[in-house]
Order: C-alpha cells, then structure tokens, then sequence
C-alpha cells in the first residue's frame, strides 16, 4: 500500500509540474508585429570630431507615423545619437517611443549602422534591440525588436525622410 501511496505521489508531483509550466507559458505567449515607419528628422545637432574631415557625432530627432499591418496607426518619436563619417556612413544608437491612440506605448533601445547607397543618395540602416518600457496595455513587456531603413535627402532638419520596416517579437505579463 506505501508504494502505491508513493507512486501517486510522485505522478502528483510531475502532473502538478506540468500544470504550472503550461499555465507560465499561457501568460508569456510571444507576439510578432510588422510595421513601416515614416518620419522626418525634426532638429539635428552635430559637431565635428577632430579626427578626420567629415567626422561627426551627434544627436537628431525625428517624428512621423507608425502603420501597423492590421491598420492601426501610431505616432513615433526617436532620439537618435549617431558617430558617422560624411560619404560613408557610421553608427547610432536610438530611443524610440511609439504612443497609440489609446495612450499606451512602448519604448525600445537599438543599435544600428548607416551607410551611404553607391551614388551616395541615400542613407541604408540596420539596427537592432530590445523594449525598456511599456505603459497600459504595453505594461511589463519584453522582446527584440528590429529595423532596417532608408533616409532620403539629407540628414537635416526638415530635409531627411525615413522609411522603415519594423518586424517586433514580444511578450507581456499577465497583470
């Protein structure tokens, strides 16, 4: 009879254990969203670095608009601190804070390269992160997330355009 008694609670144990772990991942289900951003560089400020001509670094933000697959759409801002190279190209590092209508939001923080197209029109980034916060229905998530881009015109305030493709994975705490 006490190994019976054993057995069951041994089965118990393993049943409860697979209970708790299918309930964990029914709060933590991983969400992937896609996007394309639209924004215009709003202020830029940037000094040479004493190295080389054409060495900058710097701070640029931007603004415009998220639009979502499922046709939601957002409003964006980015900070964006950058160590680039006229002609050539460089890296950044961002703060992106996307605000839907609702009022939630979420903030993410990337690291990117730039580099200029051969005919040197245009800016190609790639840059990649993670979210630090989220607000409302963003409360408590986490994930990468990751870009890649296009600025058209210059890198001046009211004269550079970017266009970007989001793809985000996340997943959010069940409150």
């Amino acid at each position: 009879m006490k190994e019976k008694v054993k057995v069951l609670t041994g089965a118990s144990h393993i049943s409860i254990l697979l209970f708790a772990v299918s309930v964990g991942n029914a709060h933590a289900q991983s969400i992937t969203t896609k996007f394309k951003v639209v924004n215009p560089i709003t202020k830029v400020e940037m000094v040479p670095a004493g190295d080389e001509k054409g060495h900058l670094v710097g701070i640029l933000t931007r603004g415009g608009l998220a639009l979502f697959e499922n046709g939601e759409v957002a409003n964006q801002t980015v900070v964006l601190l950058f160590d680039a190279t006229l002609g050539k190209g460089g890296a950044y590092d961002t703060y992106s804070t996307i605000t839907f209508e609702d009022g939630s939001s979420w903030v993410t923080k990337t690291k990117g390269s730039m580099e200029r197209t051969s005919d040197q029109k245009h800016l190609l980034t790639k840059q990649a992160g993670e979210f630090i916060k989220g607000t409302g229905k963003y409360e408590g998530i986490k994930g990468n997330v990751n870009y890649t881009g296009i600025q058209y015109g210059a890198s001046e305030t009211g004269k550079g355009d970017w266009i970007g493709d989001m793809v985000f994975t996340y997943t959010l705490q069940q409150k």
